[in-house]
């Protein structure tokens, strides 16, 4: 935008700044959970990406997200966190190292929680230089560090998810395309289709950005006519080279195709726990006063409406790339069944890249009518009502993050439980498997199984996915009911008990389930945990004691 850019190397010190600044805000809480594992799909991809290393093949044998590269990225990483334990004397042989994940998964959890958090730290950069190159360097500055204090954003940089890595071919794919306005090589299509390719094999809703490039493409066509039938070419290129990036990316979604057709039938379901939309027009509310707000504030979405505005007006280039895809991803994730805040990253950067541009807006218009100094007071003013709130939202977050119920009752158990007592528990409570107690935790068709018998055979998640089938959610509202007697126990710790009371409507069967569970083993709630504002993060849990069970053995 017009007015005074920074010098280069000014430019180059803030960044730094602004990039320090994110490190540090998602570092604090990195290991949250652990060794617990409170995120219900981080088991997904590490043990995935183990049977991997352990059973010699390249074929993940899940592609629900698919989730491909972020697998075999994560198989790397367990594979030279084993070496550098190895060579500092910690393991011998990689079945110590495997006996040991399963004890503290923590040993190869945090590792791979850098590396999405390094993936959120190249989308902030990627998000400053798309700014850049667009708008100058005061955008990318004042959009680089909307984006390091966003809560949503330091959230699934510390969650090992497809969403931050796919979000970094996203943000490869849009300069790709600014590339292909300004010069239109082959080349660059080419290097478009594989940023594509990757983008999709990371995470299927990627899909979007080809509007990127489609557009690109059109607005290359405007401005020079004369290359109609260049341009042509160049974008059959660009679809066939995504293809074929695809499968360099991810053979097996075309060699193991029947897996990837029935994961897929899996994940399009028309409800979900906690996660049921509300119809076109109602889930494009929701995304605009939930995740939306919690992201950038109130100030920051209407920030980025002025912005979204300004660079339409202002810039073909935003008009051509940025503006289809604002459109198509997000009629693509309100058209779904379900809604997830998740689903939402991808297009943090270029909300952050818009709010920056409206933020600048106001200090121009502030310059043109008042001078210099009120244009740098209203570009300082601008820039705090829209941090400050996402600053204190990061900050509540990360405490909810650090204490939670689950690990809450987890610590009231370890007080009240008796050695050689029996506990049925919902969530992954690595924490407590060192006590002395059996643990039993509910799978689905096989009902409940012991956990220290399946961990000393290093289970897999294939095995883990047999006995789950289609459901989305492992717990006791979801065992076969001829099976729950298997779940028998002392104690039960249960997360999922008042979710499912949410929402009768649709899980009507569940409720029955933990009903009859609670009933016929004549429980008592003994203990509830619920989540607390700024200081206590998760869902309500609920300890069961069920004295029959005990005066039967």
């Amino acid at each position: 935008m017009a007015g005074p850019q920074p010098s280069d190397r000014l430019f180059a010190f803030l960044a730094l700044l602004i990039l320090c600044l994110a490190v540090v805000m998602r570092l604090d809480g990195l290991r949250f959970g652990l060794p617990a594992l409170l995120d219900a799909d981080e088991p997904i991809f590490v043990l995935t990406s183990l049977r991997l290393l352990r059973d010699h093949t390249l074929n993940p044998g899940w592609f629900g997200h698919p989730g491909t590269t972020t697998i075999y990225a994560l198989a790397v990483i367990e594979t030279m966190t084993y070496m550098a334990w190895h060579l500092v004397g910690r393991f011998g042989a990689t079945h110590d190292f495997a006996h040991a994940m399963y004890t503290d998964p923590s040993i190869v959890i945090l590792p791979d929680r850098i590396f999405i958090l390094v993936c959120g730290l190249l989308t902030i950069l990627l998000t400053v230089r798309i700014a850049q190159r667009l708008f100058g360097a005061r955008v990318g500055l004042v959009a680089a560090l909307l984006l390091a204090v966003d809560p949503l954003h330091i959230r699934y940089s510390q969650i090992i998810r497809t969403d931050m890595h796919a979000t970094v071919f996203v943000l490869l794919e849009i300069l790709a395309a600014i590339t292909i306005v300004q010069k239109g090589r082959t080349r660059d299509y080419l290097l478009a289709a594989l940023w594509l390719g990757f983008a999709c094999a990371t995470k299927w809703p990627a899909a979007a950005v080809v509007a990127a490039v489609v557009g690109a493409a059109a607005l290359r066509w405007h401005q020079h006519r004369g290359e109609t039938m260049t341009i042509a070419c160049n974008l059959a290129f660009y679809f066939a080279g995504s293809i074929a990036a695809l499968f360099m990316a991810s053979p097996y979604l075309f060699l193991d195709y029947t897996t990837v057709l029935d994961n897929l039938h899996g994940e399009a379901r028309p409800f979900h726990l906690g996660a049921t939309g509300y119809g076109f027009l109602g889930n494009l509310g929701w995304y605009l006063t939930g995740p939306a707000t919690t992201a950038m504030g109130v100030a920051g979405v209407m920030f980025a409406a002025a912005g979204i505005w300004l660079g339409s007006r202002n810039s073909r280039i935003f008009l051509a790339i940025l503006v289809p895809i604002f459109i198509v991803f997000m009629a693509m994730i309100c058209a779904q069944a379900l809604i997830w805040e998740r689903w939402l990253v991808p297009l943090l950067p270029l909300l952050t890249i818009s709010a920056a541009l409206g933020i600048v807006g106001i200090a121009e218009t502030a310059r043109a009518r008042f001078g210099d100094s009120a244009a740098r007071v209203a570009l300082l003013a601008a820039i705090a009502t829209a941090i400050l709130p996402t600053l204190a939202t990061a900050r509540t977050l990360s405490g909810e993050r650090t204490v939670e119920t689950r690990q809450l009752a987890t610590q009231w158990a370890r007080a009240h439980v008796a050695p050689g007592e029996t506990v049925t528990i919902e969530h992954l409570a690595f924490d407590v498997v060192g006590e002395p107690w059996r643990f039993l935790y509910p799978v689905g068709d096989k009902g409940c199984v012991d956990v220290r018998a399946n961990l000393t055979s290093e289970i897999g998640y294939s095995t883990v996915g047999k006995w789950r089938g289609a459901r989305p959610v492992v717990d006791i509202g979801t065992v076969a009911p001829d099976k729950l007697a298997s779940c028998r126990a002392d104690w039960a710790i249960l997360s999922n008990w008042d979710r499912y009371r949410a929402e009768p409507e649709h899980f009507q069967a569940e409720i029955d389930n933990y009903d009859r569970y609670v009933r016929d083993g004549h429980g008592i709630v003994v203990a509830t945990f619920s989540p607390v504002r700024g200081s206590v993060g998760g869902r309500v849990v609920r300890i069961v004691r069920f004295p029959s069970h005990a005066s039967q053995r």
